[in-house]
């Protein structure tokens, strides 16, 4: 088959819409084609494909290709789609079966080797795949944050060659969903900050406690040195331990930023402190 189909999820803050990469083989001069608003970093899948197709051992196809990322008008960025280009090719080439691939989707970056390098924002993508009821196949690096989302079946791989053999029953992938011992929720409160930690301030203690219980918004007023940042900074142990949705949703955020997740208390509720200076740009962001 010269034309093969394939999922994956663009990244665009906690959201991940479906990206459909056609992949299409046809005779003439050797090249190869992008088109679905790429931008540079995708651009250069075309060079990370290429040798981790020679490094696996196939045989990169000696023909025009033409690889579209719909929907055309959405911007895509990253290395994750170099995985599901790659699968589109080799499908395309005969390699895998076509039809196997409906109902799985895929995320990843690829080494020239043909290893799997993770990317960010694999916890939205692999909500919006259990939505459409398909399942992912990611690198062996984004494991643990996937095992968060336990009820999802998301595989892990750590390479290409490894996802060919799965596809073509000729192996087996581990599921995510069994590394949660190794992500396992530690909410024991050993590195929890307790009011306890604090002397004095009575009445600022009173109204974290108050505001805790009630859900109210709290003001802290004073000069600097007065223990404001360090009173805050307590109110996330007074509050109850998020729900799994609650958790998952922080977890999505976290997962957009590198070293961000901690796994080991992933539902303790965050605390932020930014410095009373920071612009509003700089505390929601700014750009286009």
């Amino acid at each position: 088959m010269s034309l093969a189909i394939v999922y994956s999820r663009a990244s665009m803050g906690v959201q991940a819409p479906l990206v459909t990469i056609e992949v299409h083989l046809s005779n003439g001069k050797p090249n190869f084609t992008l088109v679905g608003l790429p931008e540079k970093t995708v651009k250069e899948a075309q060079d990370r494909v290429r040798s981790a197709l020679l490094n696996a051992e196939f045989k990169y196809p000696a023909k025009r290709i033409t690889v579209n990322l719909a929907p055309a008008d959405l911007p895509k960025e990253g290395g994750r789609f170099d995985l599901p280009i790659a699968i589109g090719m080799l499908a395309a080439s005969g390699y895998i079966d076509a039809e196997k691939l409906k109902q799985f989707e895929f995320i990843g970056e690829l080494a020239l080797t043909g290893q799997l390098r993770a990317v960010h924002g694999v916890i939205p993508a692999i909500l919006a795949a259990k939505k459409a009821k398909r399942k992912c196949i990611i690198a062996y690096g984004n494991a643990n944050e996937a095992s968060l989302v336990s009820d999802q079946e998301t595989y892990f791989a750590h390479s290409l060659l490894e996802v060919v053999q799965f596809l073509n029953n000729q192996g087996e992938l581990p599921l995510a969903k069994d590394m949660t011992a190794q992500s396992a929720v530690d909410f024991s409160g050993e590195n929890q900050k307790d009011l306890t930690d604090i002397i004095g301030q009575q009445h600022a203690k009173r109204a974290l406690i108050i505001a805790a219980a009630g859900q109210h918004n709290l003001l802290f007023l004073g000069p600097p040195g007065t223990g404001k940042t360090m009173l805050a900074s307590r109110l996330t142990g007074l509050l109850p331990e998020m729900t799994d949705q609650e958790a998952i949703e922080t977890a999505s955020v976290a997962s957009l930023v590198q070293n961000e997740l901690n796994f080991h208390n992933w539902k303790q509720r965050p605390f932020r402190a930014p410095h009373h200076s920071a612009s509003t740009p700089a505390l929601v962001g700014g750009g286009c």
